[in-house]
């Protein structure tokens, strides 16, 4: 995410060029590799069952709240507190369930998701820095036997 000068917080596309320590291009064995990485399948496996829980606990607890509105008119009528029925309060509860779950999302990232997220793009710009070094000797090889050939 990207703040901007009036304080709009904005996210910002990720391409293959942001993949890439130097910001050059990212070789097409370097994505093969990292598919291949147990590291990488654990952290798609990791986020793949966060997100399906937190999206069916979401919508889950909506779609009851709806089918309560629609078919339990008289449980959701009923008196909870005072002058508040149990769909108002209910319908409070769906924004704190919300806030609930993005804070768990953040939390469960945070332990399990981003080190092992940094580890792999550290790795993948190692790899990176040394294919740029061993490109840079070949090419002040090359530079070399062209000059001396003359």
């Amino acid at each position: 995410m990207v703040r901007s000068r009036c304080g709009v917080t904005r996210v910002r596309t990720v391409t293959a060029r942001d993949l890439s320590p130097d910001g050059g291009p990212v070789q097409a064995d370097d994505l093969a590799g990292l598919a291949t990485d147990e590291r990488f399948r654990l952290l798609k496996a990791r986020f793949r069952r966060l997100a399906l829980t937190i999206v069916g606990a979401f919508l889950g607890w909506y779609f009851l709240y709806i089918a309560l509105s629609a078919f339990a008119r008289d449980f959701m009528a009923l008196p909870a507190i005072g002058n508040v029925n149990v769909a108002l309060l209910l319908g409070v509860l769906q924004f704190v369930s919300t806030f609930v779950l993005a804070w768990r999302y953040t939390r469960y990232a945070r332990r399990k998701l981003d080190p092992l997220s940094a580890e792999l793009r550290d790795e993948a710009g190692q790899r990176q820095a040394e294919r740029e070094r061993e490109r840079r000797i070949l090419a002040e090889r090359h530079r070399i036997e062209n000059w001396t050939r003359r």
